[in-house]
């Protein structure tokens, strides 16, 4: 967009035709504030779209790394900030809308590829869900495990490490593979299970 002879900035095809802009037209503040606006909102959404075609992402993922992209730790103006940050609420929204944002499917998704893929404990999995923004209620949800689910899981993450440990002595073999479990997320409890278990059947 060219705003008396002088390049001001631009606008997507797609917007342009939503718009109906013409060569030569007249345009008010507020139909420039708005232009800008929608075009941002745009760039956000497509940004949005590209982050999410790696994995499913929270709501908390998205909006951060869209402020971190946007630098708006550097942006000066007060209400340059304030457009922005309103920007990449309206993306949310639309994000929302469009089925792409979902915490408790997100959720989901995280807890079962933390259980098949790299078995950890359920404290290890529930701090993960909290630091990505997603509510107490839909972590407590999912993350409620009956005992023998968890001995289960243990024994998982315990049988990728049995090798390297066979030819350790007991003692030693206990410690290691204990505090492993232990760093993964697993109770005490359930761990001096899998441990007693295992330190005969190497």
């Amino acid at each position: 967009m060219f705003i008396d002879g002088n390049f001001a900035f631009g606008v997507s095809a797609d917007l342009r035709f939503e718009k109906k802009l013409e060569v030569g037209q007249n345009l008010s503040e507020k139909q420039i504030a708005e232009l800008i606006n929608l075009d941002q909102a745009e760039r956000l959404l497509a940004k949005s779209l590209r982050f999410l075609s790696f994995r499913p992402r929270s709501e908390r993922e998205i909006r951060d790394h869209l402020l971190r992209k946007g630098k708006l730790k550097d942006i000066k103006g007060d209400d340059e900030k304030a457009q922005y940050e309103r920007s990449v609420e309206t993306v949310i929204k639309k994000l929302e809308n469009l089925g792409q944002i979902d915490d408790y499917e997100f959720a989901k998704w995280w807890v079962d590829q933390r259980t098949r893929f790299r078995p950890r404990g359920y404290y290890v999995i529930r701090m993960e869900l909290i630091a990505k923004g997603v509510s107490k209620e839909i972590v407590d949800e999912l993350t409620t495990i009956k005992k023998e689910d968890q001995i289960r899981l243990a024994l998982a993450a315990a049988s990728k490490k049995m090798d390297s440990y066979k030819k350790l002595d007991s003692k030693n073999f206990k410690k290691k593979l204990g505090n492993y479990l232990l760093s993964r997320g697993f109770s005490w409890e359930v761990v001096k299970n899998i441990v007693d278990t295992l330190v005969d059947k190497r």
